[in-house]
């Protein structure tokens, strides 16, 4: 299992330096930068069918 998150770190650290050499040589600005690194940048809510979360029942709210 080390081994897994130690491969995973490399991985990262390489990605890392990656963006910051392209970054250097001004391919990409940094806000591009940030949109192509998006975890979730192709996931449509719609699809996926994230909810609200409710309120849980134990707590007591007061409405206003």
């Amino acid at each position: 299992m080390e081994d897994l998150f130690r491969k995973r770190q490399e991985e990262k650290a390489r990605s890392r330096a990656k963006d910051e050499e392209r970054l250097a040589r001004g391919e990409v600005s940094p806000s591009e930068l940030q949109h192509q690194n998006l975890v979730f940048k192709k996931v449509r809510a719609d699809r996926v069918g994230f909810v609200k979360s409710r309120e849980p029942k134990s707590i007591k709210f007061l409405s206003l």
